[in-house]
């Protein structure tokens, strides 16, 4: 029976010997563990003063999530619609990484990495599932159990069972409470991992600036003058080099057979300088040295991550693996700075990112109005709540069937219009 805001509340009961059966469940490749042991944790947090109050915030959560869900999303594909450009662009990008890179899968999709992109996921579920037992305990729902989920042997979620007919007949407001805590915990640490990805970056210091040399073509002028792959150039005749461009106007004012002064750190940390004279040769109308180069650019770099702002939103979304040498952690670019934090500065920056990345995906996906996902149950639950008495129950359960359906048509054309153009 419902009271206030809360419904009665109830221990679970003992567990039956068919239920003792199905503590561990297996059909492959899925294996199953269900457990009681961890109703304890839900009970102590959800019994807490902060538990309350943190259920309004993860609800006040889910109506601006699934905003700027819609938004991101339809914004999206206005731009790919009316810039050919920029269509073009995205298009080829997503067609080289294939249809795996709209699943959230490691290992199927090509931008996340196998370890770091299996420990976000990990932990999305875990936080997304824990906080629905929390609460529901908080609002005196009961959680007959909960366990974790494998694939074969490979631990890929977690699920808390939260008592489905109690929630059924509870009042709206602790039942949206129970639906809406899942998206707001991973809202809540996605958003902790991102100011702490920030806070690292933060504490990059460039080893060195300048261009990058991937390549030096062979019986070419740096070959001769001893430039190898790997080293830096940080200045021709000592103009400082900064970017390609930087090289490109110097060098469109020189001739072949000049001799330039050209300076390259090389070494572990690129401490050794080494400086020689070269003798410039002309290849297709251009003037070159014959070296293979991209930006660096550490300092600009850097200045993208320093502070957070809306608007630079969707630079902390773009993976590490699909713009590696605009993001400072990245594997390409991450050899180039130092951190206080020691050579492990880069694992945590990535752990972060990932964590960051995968709960505010599974957020904004979960707080669409698609029942029967967390948002679209809200959704339904705030109909009956607050239209119940004008329309038939048919009608509303029409009215979600066509807000799921409409925001999952906008998700697939978001993920699936790129092939197509």
């Amino acid at each position: 029976m419902a009271q206030n805001n809360q419904v009665e509340d109830q221990q679970p009961p003992q567990q039956t010997t068919e239920e003792k059966e199905k503590t561990i469940d297996f059909n492959f490749p899925l294996l199953t563990l269900r457990t009681k042991r961890f109703t304890f944790i839900f009970d102590k947090l959800g019994k807490t003063r902060g538990s309350k109050y943190i259920a309004w915030v993860f609800l006040a959560l889910v109506p601006i999530i699934a905003g700027l869900a819609l938004f991101l999303i339809t914004g999206s594909l206005i731009t790919l619609l009316s810039n050919p450009a920029v269509s073009q662009s995205v298009s080829q990008t997503v067609k080289d990484l294939g249809v795996g890179s709209i699943l959230m899968l490691p290992g199927v999709n090509p931008m996340l990495p196998i370890v770091y992109g299996w420990i976000a996921i990990v932990i999305a579920i875990v936080i997304h599932e824990g906080a629905h037992g929390i609460i529901a305990r908080n609002n005196g729902f009961r959680v007959k159990s909960s366990g974790l989920l494998f694939f074969l042997i490979i631990p890929i979620g977690a699920f808390v069972d939260v008592d489905e007919e109690q929630l059924k007949k509870a009042r709206a407001r602790p039942s949206v409470k129970v639906m809406a805590a899942g998206v707001g915990g991973n809202i809540i640490l996605g958003a902790v991992c991102l100011i702490c990805l920030i806070a690292v970056v933060g504490s990059l210091t460039p080893i060195v600036n300048g261009v990058y040399i991937s390549e030096v073509t062979q019986d070419m002028p740096a070959q001769a003058a001893g430039l190898q792959p790997k080293d830096v150039l940080v200045s021709v005749d000592n103009v400082t080099i900064t970017s390609s461009d930087d090289l490109r106007s110097y060098l469109e004012n020189k001739t072949a057979g000049e001799m330039v002064l050209v300076t390259v750190r090389r070494g572990d940390n690129w401490d050794t300088h080494y400086t020689t004279t070269l003798n410039l040769t002309k290849t297709e109308n251009r003037t070159v040295m014959g070296v293979m180069i991209y930006n660096l650019q550490t300092e600009a770099v850097l200045n993208n991550y320093n502070s957070f702002s809306i608007e630079r939103l969707s630079i902390y979304l773009v993976p590490p693996t699909l713009a590696s040498t605009y993001i400072p952690y990245s594997d390409t670019l991450s050899q180039f700075y130092t951190s206080p934090l020691g050579p492990s500065w880069s694992v945590i920056a990535n752990l972060f990112y990932w964590i960051w990345f995968v709960n505010f995906n599974l957020a904004i996906f979960n707080a669409l109005p698609i029942y029967p996902l967390d948002g679209g149950r809200i959704f339904n639950i705030a109909l009956k709540r607050y239209l119940g008495k004008r329309l038939s129950e048919k009608t509303i359960y029409r009215v979600t069937v066509v807000a799921a359906v409409a925001c999952l048509a906008v998700v697939l054309a978001g993920a699936f219009l790129p092939f197509l153009l």
